[in-house]
């Protein structure tokens, strides 16, 4: 097992290091807010703002000030804002002021630093967190969620792991909720959950669901948080000012609409909108939520479906890291084979495929939150990053990531089951760069040659390698080799195959070989001259003595274009 460098656990360690906060105090939601916060958050968002139905669409992505940085402003339809600046100090410094006579109300100071953060005020924001008086616990998350905006990333998840570890645990409950970021199997499972078995479940999701496993800590997991404890203070301003979601009022403002707290939780507060819907703003958010990072299939379902889409639709869960990117998804293939003593993965990725600059790249395989089985590299100056190395024989979470110095990112994710140790087996398809009409003889070879990602881009052919394990020396087994596109069979040929003679076009190719050795290599190269662009399953499979069966696939991609 690999040992983190110092640098890294002192990372993970920070929460430790931190003074212990006060005892738990309740933080009581009921009570009124404080008449001198309420009446600046009343004067300064019930004032109207100029220009409200100038209906000017606004887009983070051009420069655009969106809500005039505001995004609690509603009301506000203009480029680049519809309040003065002087209006805008003017209710800093009275909001500052009653943070300053009221520090030990919770929610006095909770809207202060709220009003800083997300005005950008972040220094500020920061100095009055750090001057709140009331419960410990609060006060850490206070700290957190202005850390948070402020981008100090590691600052802002030791503050919220140590506020939410003494925090009254029905709060806890509601800042790690995951309900809206689930898959339907999943969100089946979890509203039947206690609230300790949901912050169990939540611990696993969020490790499936770190941007970058190889930099330590959770900043999508800090962004979660932040989100949930800033929609509790953006509740009672709402309540406050009688302002609902879309910076409508009425007798029906005072109900904030559930959908927009979904909205918020998945892809955080607005940075922008759009009048597509008629005169009323629809939600729509560019710079907070470029990528998807949380699983597309259900976690429930096992490794062996787990899958990722890093592009966000409007709907999906969206975030944008702040201390890396742009994020790419990083052409990688992985295969499994069978050794005396454990599960052997080899990994390959192509760097030069991502917009990276040269960069290091890392191997991870993790079986469960901050439990790390292997960690390799950096591998420097490899344009095709290659790793083996032995494995645990458990469900694992396999990666390889790069940072270049730019802090462009990129990655390639897979869920790995292990490998059955008894019986007839086969190893995961390999596919290899073809060399000369040469075929690999051995796994070494083979490995050293392996492609670093599973996209055909030229050539009319595929070299693939693979193991059989179980069968007897003698023994006497039939191969059988088929392409099939998504929707129908595909006539394949084999080239060449070690053991075996040239094998003419047909839907499945079938051959007969005897097996040399417990564990028996085997390589063919298969034309692909008449497979158009497209997805495909390379499926394999063996049949041995007494109806002994194993098979296995590989799906690749053509793309010429």
């Amino acid at each position: 097992m690999r040992r983190w460098p110092g640098w890294v656990v002192a990372a993970f360690s920070l929460p430790l290091l931190l003074p212990e906060p006060a005892p738990a105090q309740e933080v009581r939601w009921e009570r009124p807010v404080a008449h001198s916060i309420r009446q600046i958050l009343d004067v300064h968002y019930r004032r109207r703002p100029d220009n409200t139905f100038d209906m000017t669409y606004c887009s983070p992505e051009a420069g655009d000030i969106c809500f005039g940085g505001d995004h609690e402003d509603r009301g506000c339809r203009s480029i680049p804002g519809c309040r003065p600046e002087s209006f805008v100090d003017d209710f800093l410094a009275d909001v500052k002021e009653a943070a300053r006579d009221r520090a030990d109300d919770p929610h006095t100071i909770a809207q202060a630093v709220y009003a800083f953060s997300r005005l950008g005020r972040h220094l500020s924001a920061v100095d009055l967190a750090h001057g709140c008086a009331t419960a410990g616990w609060w006060c850490r998350l206070l700290l957190g969620m202005a850390y948070h905006r402020a981008g100090r990333e590691g600052l802002a998840e030791a503050h919220f792991r140590a506020g939410l570890r003494d925090a009254d645990p029905e709060l806890v409950c509601r800042l790690t909720a995951i309900d809206e970021l689930l898959a339907d199997f999943d969100e089946r499972i979890y509203d039947d959950l206690s609230c300790s078995e949901r912050i169990e479940f939540s611990e696993r999701f969020w490790w499936l669901s770190d941007p970058m496993l190889s930099i330590p800590g959770n900043d999508r997991w800090s962004e979660h948080v932040s989100r949930r404890f800033e929609l509790l203070l953006h509740r009672r301003l709402v309540e406050v000012t009688g302002t609902d979601a879309g910076g409508v009022r009425g007798s029906l403002t005072r109900l904030h609409p559930d959908s927009h707290e979904a909205q918020v939780v998945r892809r955080g507060f607005e940075d922008s909108w759009s009048t597509g819907g008629g005169m009323f703003r629809s939600w729509v958010g560019y710079e907070a939520a470029q990528y998807r990072f949380t699983p597309v299939s259900a976690i429930s379902l096992g490794f062996d479906s787990l899958r990722y889409e890093l592009e966000a639709g409007p709907y999906d869960e969206g975030y944008t890291p702040t201390d890396y990117g742009p994020f790419s998804i990083l052409p990688a293939q992985f295969a499994r084979f069978r050794s005396r003593e454990a599960t052997v993965v080899a990994a390959a990725a192509q760097l030069d495929e991502t917009p990276l600059d040269p960069a290091g790249a890392r191997f991870f395989a993790s079986d469960g939150p901050g439990s790390f089985s292997v960690l390799l590299g950096p591998v420097e100056a490899e344009t095709r990053p290659v790793f083996t190395t032995p494995v645990p024989p458990l469900p694992l979470l396999a990666g390889i990531e790069a940072v270049d110095e730019r802090g462009t990112a990129a990655r390639a994710r897979r869920g790995l089951l292990p490998l059955g140790r008894d019986g007839v087996g086969l190893s995961d398809p390999l596919l290899v760069r073809s060399s000369g009409g040469e075929l690999p003889g051995s796994r070494e070879e083979a490995v050293a040659a392996m492609r670093g990602g599973t996209t055909i881009h030229r050539g009319n052919e595929i070299v693939v390698y693979w193991e059989v394990y179980g069968l007897e020396s003698g023994d006497r087994m039939e191969v059988s080799v088929s392409v099939a596109g998504r929707r129908e069979g595909l006539l394949t040929r084999i080239l060449r195959a070690l053991g075996a003679e040239a094998v003419a076009a047909a839907p499945v190719v079938t051959w007969v070989e005897p097996v040399f050795a417990p564990t028996h290599p085997m390589a063919v190269a298969i034309d692909i001259r008449s497979l158009e662009d497209g997805v495909y399953d390379l499926e394999l499979e063996v049949a041995g003595p007494a109806g002994s069966r194993a098979a296995s696939e590989r799906r690749f991609e053509v793309d010429r274009r």
